[in-house]
């Protein structure tokens, strides 16, 4: 059987059985995974937020050296840079700014922290650290394809072995598990909007079926038609939205805020980016149920979207790769939080939803926000079928896509505490993930060191 194949058959049996075991045994599968979150992922979160603040500092450094001049693969960039960017925020973060900007300040400030404090917490969430990990991935998935000419770096790069086949399964089953918890996640708003403005009483398969059939529908026309043009029209209703909460509420205050907070959130980012509780069990506590959390949840997300990102930067430069897919995207989290934050507490809203109905009587920004949502989640998963094609068999992504969505109905046929055991297994899944990805990093870079001594051998022979 075809080594690829294979690999696909054990990412789908490996997650069956996950979702059989969280089906027939949820209280026992979910003590099982929280006794690993608190002891592993509690205890030993930093070894998912140094390496990436350590990835965020050297690629910051990186690009003021002649090596940011580094060219992935030769001839002019395949997408603009608008349309390049915007694929970027949709594929890395669009639908989790959607739903935490209102919710996680609203959560901080309830919990009885400062406003300042909500939001620079959701900065250290959603900024520096999570993009730095996409880039890093990105960078080493770009230059093993376009310079190094290695057609799949996932497997290659680690020898093409037992351990790299074992690795790029957990990487596919992360990938899969999350994409379908975020289909189901799905259902609820676009539910309620279906009923709101066309009076219809949509069951949540079909929505999820809908889902998909949008999602191989945007595969079967391309990358450069596909979630190109999906995610240009998403990045601009997520603008319109901003601007429309930054205009309704108090844009003052929202830009004092914003320009006040920065600095202080580049100042503090080394400590907040490192920090372990050293000496204090709850707030030791606290960093596992948020930071180490969101940390684990990106490096689930981490090689999805990575790989995209390789795919659609070819003829960039690293430079131009810091900048677009760390140092803005950064900036614009930052300013995305404040505004949904500072917004949502304004006015009392509880959700992004709450918001948009409280600021717009006659439902244009509801409407907007619904037709965004539905935008993401279908750029999310055409780029995830894309992933998952590019690291198993070829033209495998409708069949990908097929399985996301599900698995997706599945979930929401279980309900109940269904969605907590998943949503806690993406953690847990994480620290294979982690240590995946680590073995990737490590084996690039003794790739480059030995293409870099053959240059040198080669030279020195020359002459």
């Amino acid at each position: 059987m075809n080594q690829n194949i294979t690999t696909s058959v054990a990412t789908v049996a490996t997650v069956i059985a996950l979702i059989s075991f969280a089906a027939l045994a949820p209280g026992p599968f979910q003590t099982l995974l929280d006794a690993i979150k608190v002891n592993v992922i509690g205890n030993f979160g930093f070894i998912f937020t140094y390496p990436a603040f350590a990835a965020s500092i050297v690629f910051t450094v990186l690009m003021f050296t002649p090596l940011g001049r580094l060219r992935f693969g030769q001839g002019d960039p395949e997408f603009s840079t608008l349309a390049w960017l915007g694929m970027l925020f949709a594929t890395g973060m669009g639908i989790g700014l959607v739903t935490w900007g209102v919710l996680e300040p609203r959560y901080h400030v309830d919990a009885g922290h400062s406003t300042d404090q909500a939001l620079l917490y959701a900065f250290n969430h959603w900024g520096l650290l999570a993009w730095a990990g996409y880039l890093a991935i990105g960078v080493i998935f770009a230059h093993a394809m376009y310079n190094l000419n290695i057609d799949k770096p996932a497997e290659t790069l680690l020898g093409g072995g037992f351990l790299s086949k074992l690795n790029l399964v957990s990487l596919v089953v992360s990938t899969v598990i999350g994409l379908s918890l975020t289909f189901s996640y799905a259902t609820d708003p676009l539910k309620q909007s279906l009923e709101q403005f066309f009076g219809i009483d949509a069951s949540p398969t079909l929505i999820i079926l809908v889902l998909s059939l949008f999602a191989i529908a945007s595969s079967a026309s391309g990358l450069q038609r596909g979630i190109k043009w999906l995610s240009n029209y998403n990045t601009l209703f997520a603008l319109f939205l901003m601007v429309s909460v930054f205009v309704l509420t108090s844009p003052l205050d929202i830009l004092g805020t914003f320009t006040r907070l920065l600095p202080e959130y580049l100042v503090k980012y080394p400590a907040m980016a490192t920090d372990i509780g050293l000496g204090d069990p709850e707030h030791k506590a606290w960093l596992a149920d948020w930071l180490y959390a969101f940390e684990a949840a990106w490096y689930g997300w981490f090689v999805f979207t990575g790989v995209f990102i390789a795919r659609i930067s070819k003829g960039r430069t690293l430079r131009q790769l810091v900048l677009g897919v760390m140092l803005v995207p950064s900036l614009f989290s930052c300013l995305w939080f404040t505004t949904f934050g500072l917004g949502g507490l304004e006015t009392g809203s509880e959700d992004v939803f709450a918001l948009m109905a409280t600021l717009d009587s006659h439902g244009v920004l509801s409407a907007v926000l619904a037709l965004n949502i539905l935008l993401f989640f279908v750029t999310s998963a055409d780029s995830a079928g894309l992933v998952c094609e590019m690291l198993t068999v070829r033209r495998s992504r409708a069949f990908w896509i097929v399985a996301m969505a599900a698995l997706a109905m599945v979930i929401n046929w279980l309900e109940g505490d269904i969605f907590k055991v998943i949503l806690t297994l993406i953690s847990v899944a994480a620290v294979p993930v982690a240590f995946g990805i680590f073995a990737l990093v490590a084996a690039f870079l003794v790739r480059i060191r030995g293409r870099h001594d053959d240059l040198s051998d080669r030279q020195g022979q020359d002459s």
